[in-house]
C-alpha cells in the first residue's frame, strides 16, 4: 500500500492540485498532512485522496477548517496523529511545537514519523523510527511531497513542476479506493513518553 505525505500547502491551490493529481498518478490510497493548511479551500481539493489532517501554526480557525475536513471525507488529528497501517505505525505532527516532535522521536514506539513547519525535505533513522519531512508546496525550491509504499519501506520524492497546470476547477477528477487495513492508533496503548523536554523560548505551549 501507497501513502502520501504533505505539508505546508498555505492556500497555494496549484501546487496543490499537481501534487494531488501526481500522488494519484503513484496510486496512492491515503494521504497524510502535516499542517499550514490554511482555509478550507485548500481542503476541498484533498477530496480525490482521503486525508488524515494535523493543524499547523497558520491554521487560525480549526473550527471552519474541521468542518471543511469532515465535509471532503477526510479526518483531522489536532496537532498530532498516529494511526496503524499493514503492521506500521505511523505519526505526523506540524512541529512548530519542538519538544513535542522530540518526545515522538525518541519514544522508540513508532515505525514513521512524519512532520512540517521548516519547508526543507529531509529524512534521518532515530531508533527504530524513521523521521522525515515531505518538504513544502509554498516557499520551497523545490516544491515537494512524498511517496511511502508501507509494505517495502521505500520513500520517493515527488518533485511539483515550476509551472503547473490543472483543470478550471483545480481538482483532480480520478478518485482512488480507500485503504483498507487503517486503524487508528489509539486502539493501543503506547508506552509512557520521555520527560518532557523544555520547551524553546519559541515554542508553543505544551500540549502532548
Amino acid at each position: 500500500m501507497r501513502i502520501g505525505v504533505v505539508s505546508d500547502t498555505h492556500d497555494r491551490g496549484e501546487a496543490v492540485g499537481e501534487a494531488v493529481r501526481l500522488l494519484l498518478e503513484q496510486h496512492v490510497e491515503l494521504l497524510l498532512h502535516c499542517g499550514d493548511i490554511e482555509s478550507v479551500e485548500t481542503v476541498r481539493l484533498f477530496r480525490p485522496i482521503p486525508t488524515h489532517f494535523v493543524f499547523g501554526n497558520w491554521d487560525k480557525d480549526r473550527t471552519k477548517l474541521a468542518a471543511a475536513i469532515k465535509d471532503a471525507g477526510g479526518t483531522h488529528h489536532e496537532s498530532f496523529g498516529a494511526i496503524e497501517l499493514a503492521g506500521k505505525r505511523l505519526a505526523w505532527v506540524h512541529s512548530h511545537e519542538r519538544h513535542q516532535l522530540r518526545q515522538l522521536e525518541h519514544s522508540d514506539f513508532f515505525d514513521y514519523l512524519f512532520y512540517g513547519h521548516t519547508h526543507v525535505r529531509e529524512q534521518h533513522r532515530t531508533g527504530r523510527t524513521l523521521v522525515a519531512n515531505p518538504g513544502a508546496l509554498f516557499r520551497a525550491n523545490p516544491k515537494t511531497c512524498i511517496v511511502l509504499d508501507v509494505v517495502t519501506g521505500e520513500i520517493k520524492p515527488i518533485i511539483i513542476p515550476s509551472k503547473v497546470l490543472h483543470s478550471p476547477n483545480g481538482t483532480p477528477a480520478d478518485e482512488p479506493t480507500g485503504p483498507e487495513t487503517l486503524r487508528p492508533i489509539t486502539s493501543i496503548v503506547p508506552p509512557p513518553l520521555p520527560d518532557p523536554v523544555p520547551p524553546d523560548s519559541e515554542d508553543g505551549p505544551n500540549l502532548a
